[in-house]
Order: C-alpha cells, then sequence, then structure tokens
C-alpha cells in the first residue's frame, strides 16, 4: 500500500473554483442580457401600440359606415334609427336603465341586436374584454352663441388617455319621427317630442333640417 500515489486535493478544488467561477459570469451575462433587452422592448411595443390603435380606429370607422346603411336591417338598422330610439315619455333611450347616467345605455342595457352598430361593437370588442363609449355631438339651438355639445348614449366608464376615437355624421329630419316602441307608435316626430336630448338647430323656419348629429365611439 505504501507504493500507491495519492493525488492532492488542492488541483480539484481550484478546477471546481475556476467552474463555479465561470457558471457565475455565464449567469451574470445572462441577465445583463435580459435587462438590454427590456430597456428597448418599450420603443417596439409602442410602435406596435400604435398599430393596434390605428387597426381598431379603422374597425370602428368601417362599423359606423356599415351602420350608417343598416345593412342587414333596412332602416330599422340605421345609425339615423339608433339615435332617434329614444322613449319621450320615460325621458331615457329605449331599455335604458333608471340607474344608468345620463339617461345613457350602461355597460349591459345597450340594446345590441337591435342596432347593426351595436350588434358589430358586441362582437369586435365586449367579447373580447374591450369597452367603447358613444356619444351624440350636436349644435346647440342658440341663434347667438352656437356651440357643440354632447349626449350620452352609452357609457361603459371613463376611457383613458389612450382611447381611440372614430365617428360618423347623421343628418336629422323634422319629420323623422322617434323610433322607439310607444313613441314610434304614437307617431311623435322630432319636431314634436318634448323631451328628446338633441334640440333642433336654429337654422330657419323653411329649413327641414332638425339638426346634424356627429356619433362618436370611444374605443379602449
Amino acid at each position: 500500500m505504501s507504493g500507491i500515489k495519492r493525488t492532492g486535493g488542492g488541483d480539484r478544488g481550484q478546477a471546481y473554483t475556476l467552474e463555479g467561477f465561470i457558471g457565475s459570469m455565464v449567469v451574470l451575462m445572462a441577465v445583463l442580457f435580459a435587462l438590454q433587452s427590456i430597456v428597448i422592448t418599450p420603443t417596439t411595443g409602442g410602435a406596435a401600440d400604435r398599430t393596434v390603435q390605428s387597426q381598431v380606429q379603422q374597425e370602428t370607422m368601417d362599423a359606423l359606415s356599415i351602420a350608417a346603411e343598416g345593412q342587414g336591417q333596412g332602416e330599422n338598422g340605421t345609425l339615423s334609427y339608433m339615435i332617434r330610439y329614444w322613449n319621450d315619455s320615460e325621458e331615457r333611450f329605449h331599455g335604458a336603465n333608471a340607474t344608468d347616467s345620463d339617461n345613457a345605455y350602461g355597460a349591459q342595457s345597450f340594446n345590441r341586436e337591435a342596432f347593426v352598430l351595436g350588434q358589430v361593437l358586441s362582437e369586435r370588442y365586449t367579447e373580447t374584454g374591450s369597452y367603447y363609449n358613444v356619444e351624440l355631438v350636436y349644435q346647440n339651438d342658440s341663434t347667438t352663441n352656437r356651440t357643440f355639445e354632447r349626449v350620452q348614449m352609452v357609457n361603459q366608464g371613463s376611457p383613458p388617455e389612450s382611447a381611440i376615437t372614430a365617428s360618423h355624421t347623421v343628418t336629422l329630419y323634422d319629420d323623422d319621427e322617434l323610433t322607439a316602441p310607444g313613441s314610434r307608435d304614437k307617431g311623435i316626430n322630432l319636431s314634436e317630442a318634448d323631451n328628446y336630448p338633441i334640440p333642433p338647430a336654429k337654422n330657419g323656419d323653411d329649413n327641414p333640417i332638425y339638426n346634424v348629429v356627429e356619433i362618436r365611439v370611444i374605443v379602449w
């Protein structure tokens, strides 16, 4: 047994130390690479966000254009029909809950099946977890201080600054009738309605135009 040469443990220990050092360097380089990747991510993400926003805006504009013609439902699905879906006796849009703010539709009470726009917005945004508001912008009834005011038709919350907006303009006429059940049965036209939130614009007695309304859809 005395002839057996034993190998010292110093070399093996140095090898283990070197392996540990190299492993630490690999981990450190991986962390540094990850941090550099995080730094450049906002620039890439920002560009992607702008692309997505442009796409959402175009899709919303397309939805408004389709709804303006009432495709699939004729006149009953048009934007004009939708913004006249007002219950004059209850002083709110037909089907809106009494607890909803500003007599507008809330997230659940908007009758999506009654309007082409409602169907498209529901399929494109509601079912994917997005939110939207619908505003009606119109000229007030003042002859001396003509400004534009708005009424909320669909209110699903407060949009962030990053929300996108698309709009479409609709012309209403004096003899256009309210389209909500009850009001429609009575044949109430806009010039006869007592509580319709959009007033007639002061544009002369012989002018058949009641008002011009910009329908804005805000999506986030």
